[in-house]
């Protein structure tokens, strides 16, 4: 079975590879080693600066509804919007795609791929917002007919998955007697954010915190099994000598002969039951704590670090290749050549957002376009200075 992704805007390989693939592409041009290294750090210095802004101003708006903190969450319904406004511009400069309706009810209605299936109470929710960042395609094993044919299976897996959930408040859990026995009680206070890695989409329920795991065919008939035996067993016994059989008579210790034999039965079966239901707590558990990446505000923290290699290795893949061009290109021209590189270097096939990495560098004042809408840089040298020149005027409070 095959699987169609779109492409996905993020460059998934380290700004670090890239620095050291594009440091190798210049120097078959002649251009200085040191030169080009200066304008890569000149560059990471100054997106580094302003992405810790976003970053002071993401934690100041989650202070209050952060569940780490000490104090009491004390938020409006307002801050909550303004903080979930603030979170979705770092996650659009990031490259991050809000996951679907459509698919989260495609995870929901799938076949799992985990030997387990889980449901998920959404209506306990009072805020939800979930995004992705980047996918591949993962093979797999999988059992079909109760386990007597196995196939390989192709399962399209998230690289990242952010979850943002509040809960809704402890009296909209207690005014009904069904939802009170699901209340997760004041740890679930304040506005919960967890990132996770390699999250195969049909499986995508193992992330939320408030499921019940739901059993397979399979898994039912192993564990009813013993009791439809049992049964079977014990009818073929006793029910003849209930009736008048040739073996003995209905007597009490007869009778509790009967309910002794299915009690055992039942116990067994029951028994069954809240053993697999452990072994699925097991596979989750399992399954979250190598997958969990950060919590809460320690997510905050690493999202605008993402972002910020995104927008670094973006703006030093542009300045880079229209540089080394040995005429002036269009954007389209640029956007292919991009791409291509990528894919041939790093064997990634992605969307570059050449409009993006362009803003970046008209920002700076190293873009130039003529009447054509062709594309030329400032030379490194004049790079240098131009971005130097920025980044010591960036405080330029006192006349």
């Amino acid at each position: 079975m095959s699987i169609n992704l779109s492409k996905s805007q993020y460059i998934s390989v380290s700004k670090s590879k890239v620095k050291k693939a594009l440091l190798q592409k210049a120097q078959s041009s002649d251009l200085l080693e040191s030169k080009v290294k200066n304008l890569f750090k000149m560059f990471e210095v100054i997106w580094h600066h302003d992405m810790h802004y976003d970053l002071e101003e993401l934690k100041s708006g989650y202070e209050s509804m952060n569940p780490d903190t000490p104090m009491d969450q004390e938020y409006s319904s307002s801050q909550i919007t303004d903080f979930l406004e603030t979170l979705n511009k770092a996650m659009v400069d990031g490259n991050w795609v809000p996951i679907s309706d459509d698919e989260v009810q495609e995870a929901l209605e799938g076949e799992d791929v985990l030997p387990i299936s889980l449901d998920v109470r959404f209506e306990e929710f009072e805020n939800m917002k979930l995004y992705k960042l980047g996918h591949h395609v993962e093979e797999t094993v999988k059992s079909s007919y109760y386990g007597l044919k196995k196939e390989t299976i192709q399962m399209k897996v998230f690289d990242r998955v952010l979850t943002v959930l509040e809960f809704k408040d402890k009296d909209w859990f207690v005014q009904d007697r069904k939802r009170k026995k699901n209340y997760p009680g004041d740890e679930v206070n304040g506005v919960h954010i967890r990132l996770f890695r390699d999250v195969p989409h049909l499986d995508m329920e193992v992330i939320f915190p408030n499921t019940s795991p739901t059993m397979r065919t399979l898994e039912k008939i192993k564990i009813s099994a013993p009791l439809i035996g049992g049964l079977v067993s014990i009818g073929m016994k006793y029910i003849p000598v209930l009736f008048g059989g040739e073996s003995g008579s209905t007597s009490l210790s007869l009778i509790g002969g009967i309910f002794a034999a299915l009690g055992t039965y039942v116990m067994k079966t029951y028994t069954a039951y809240q053993k697999a239901r452990e072994n699925f707590r097991k596979i989750v558990a399992k399954d979250m704590y190598f997958k969990g990446l950060a919590n809460n505000e320690s997510v905050l923290t690493y999202l605008i670090d993402m972002a910020e290699e995104q927008e670094v290795k973006e703006a030093i893949c542009a300045y880079m290749f229209i540089l080394s061009s040995p005429k002036a290109i269009t954007e389209e021209q640029l956007d292919d050549l991009i791409e291509n590189w990528l894919r041939e270097t790093f064997a990634i096939d992605i969307d570059f957002e050449v409009d993006d990495a362009l803003d970046k560098l008209e920002k700076m004042n190293l873009l130039k376009t003529d009447e054509n809408n062709l594309l030329s840089v400032e030379n490194i040298d004049s790079a240098l200075t131009i971005m130097d020149d920025y980044w010591d005027n960036l405080y330029n409070f006192v006349d």
